[in-house]
């Protein structure tokens, strides 16, 4: 995890003059508390500064940034998983490879299919006096960009501040971004793999910088694979449960070859995303990375409500993490009233007790996160507000909130010393767990079922993730995401809706949605975590209050 930055000034006030203005520097160092520059460039009619901050989580040594040559200077924040020379990625990480990467295919969108992994960067061209920049197609990792309010300054960042004199909006998950400086012009080329929004997306971007962005190529969106509705014998193999008994339900699915091989293949691939995520860092603690001790302190924490979804995760970290090293396991409550016994509280314990049963080797800490009302009002106005910045509304708010307390992971005795976290996002959006699910399933059948799956897949870089990227690096800690690995994607994409999740009246809630998931959960001996009904962060802990609605503009973020 890095922090990264450019502004690129029109006028005639300076770029230090800007930097300081803005005060980001606290905040991008807080992304990358293992390195931190400033590179500046002059062209004839502007000045750019650039500063990348650095989270050591690959190679043998950290790679400092921004990174600059006789040609360019680039700025990294991501993870490459897939794509780059393994043998070399293990001893120069992937901020140099991904470099050399670029420069050698021009910056093509094509060239990125081959690489798997969250990222956002910023590359700047000197020969050509064009700035490139953008995400990844899921919109793992936060980039914004900001306009000045008087002239034509305008910003890239991880993160940002509110009343800066800069306006921000989150830049959109299309394709990558070109400015040419001599022209002062805009242009994208989209990902290969384009969504049915991505003009949409782009639009609101033309709208916030008053500006017309050309297009490289057009290209029709991608189709993703053909749903026919056709019965097969997973579906013959649901309609005919007939048992309301979760045990039975389960034990009749997991003695099906076909459903069996799908809870197979899914969680061989989810196994390849853990160990992908875990086995890449260094072996060392956040305390004991400044002296380079071998420690056997906790490296790997996870968001953990004790639902279904980082039960799992929870399980299959075990595998890949040294039996010597505990996990920690974070959980948020805001029930102060209740003596924060909140719903997510009482369901952690209960699934930490089977995964002691399960797995009685590893130490598990459960890391208790309570946090009075007063805490809460007192971070939310002084710093968790400029992170959820430029989201502003209730439930960004009170998600926002939730996992910059749980990510912490600070109670009176201890703070975890983990480097990464990892972290269920994208499960509900691939496995269908949200209860609008059912009731498009309820209204319209399997045809309105796979619609709004697909919407909210192709929503879901603009809702939640890079916030909650900005958040949680916020400890200095990365944050890794398992279910949106492209492997996984690529293959639960590509199942029958009744393959991934059924909410059908006929089976108890618990079970039914998300049906593949806690079929993989039972499988793992999960059984109690398996049949838990959805809940979301903000109620399971208990920040949220009902009775706000959660789409209106919370007046506690301006």
């Amino acid at each position: 995890m890095c922090g990264i930055f450019c502004v690129l000034c029109k006028s005639s006030i300076t770029c230090e003059n800007i930097i300081n203005k803005l005060s980001f520097e606290e905040n991008l160092k807080n992304r990358g508390p293992n390195s931190f520059n400033f590179k500046t460039v002059f062209t004839q009619t502007t000045s750019l500064a650039f500063a990348g901050s650095v989270l050591w989580l690959q190679g043998t040594s950290p790679t400092e940034q921004p990174l600059e040559d006789s040609q360019s200077i680039f700025c990294f924040n991501g993870d490459i998983f897939a794509g780059l020379n393994e043998d070399e990625q293990k001893n120069l990480g992937d901020t140099k490879l991904f470099h050399d990467f670029l420069k050698e295919q021009l910056l093509s969108s094509k060239s990125l299919n081959k690489i798997q992994g969250p990222y956002a960067f910023i590359f700047f061209d000197k020969l050509s006096n064009k700035l490139y920049f953008g995400r990844d197609i899921f919109g793992r990792r936060s980039l914004l960009i900001g306009k000045s309010n008087i002239n034509g300054d305008f910003i890239l960042t991880s993160v940002a501040k509110r009343n800066t004199g800069f306006d921000f909006i989150e830049m959109p998950s299309v394709g990558i971004f070109c400015y040419d400086i001599i022209n002062e012009k805009f242009q994208v080329d989209f990902w290969q793999h384009k969504n049915k929004n991505f003009y949409s997306k782009l639009k609101i971007l033309e709208t916030f910088l008053s500006t017309d962005i050309s297009i490289a190529k057009h290209i029709s969106a991608s189709e993703d694979t053909v749903h026919n509705f056709i019965e097969n014998d997973n579906l013959a193999l649901l309609k005919n449960i007939k048992s309301k008994d979760n045990e039975e339900i389960f034990n009749l699915l997991l003695n099906c070859d076909t459903w069996m091989h799908n809870v197979i293949a899914l969680k061989k691939l989810l196994e390849n995303a853990v160990k992908t995520r875990i086995c890449t860092q260094p072996k060392y603690c956040n305390d004991c990375l400044p002296t380079r001790l071998d420690c056997q302190h906790a490296t790997t924490g996870i968001l953990f409500s004790g639902g279904v979804d980082c039960a799992i995760l929870a399980a299959l970290t075990d595998k890949f993490v040294d039996k010597n090293r505990p996990i920690d396991l974070l959980n948020v409550s805001f029930d102060e009233a209740k003596n924060y016994q909140s719903p997510d509280r009482i369901t952690g314990l209960q699934t930490l007790e089977e995964l002691r049963s399960c797995y009685p080797e590893r130490k598990w800490n459960f890391i208790e996160v309570n946090v009075p009302e007063e805490e809460l009002d007192l971070e939310r106005s002084r710093h968790i507000a400029d992170l959820i910045y430029p989201l502003n509304t209730i439930l960004d708010d009170s998600l926002g909130c939730a996992l910059w307390f749980a990510s912490r992971g600070k109670i009176a005795d201890y703070t975890s010393p983990c480097r990464i976290l990892v972290v269920g996002m994208g499960a509900d959006e691939l496995f269908g767990g949200y209860t609008r699910h059912r009731t498009s399933f309820r209204r319209y059948s399997w045809k309105g079922l796979q619609e709004i799956l697909d919407e909210d897949w192709m929503n879901l870089p603009y809702r939640n993730l890079g916030r909650d990227d900005r958040v949680v690096s916020d400890h200095g800690r990365q944050l890794r995401t398992p279910y949106l690995d492209e492997n996984v994607v690529e293959f639960v994409r590509g199942l029958e809706c009744w393959e991934k999740t059924y909410p059908s009246e006929t089976l108890p809630q618990g079970v039914g949605e998300k049906i593949l998931l806690r079929s993989l959960a039972s499988h793992l001996g999960l059984r109690g975590a398996a049949v838990l009904k959805k809940r979301a962060l903000q109620f399971g802990s208990r920040i949220a209050n009902a009775k706000e609605n959660a789409h209106d503009i919370s007046h506690r973020l301006v």
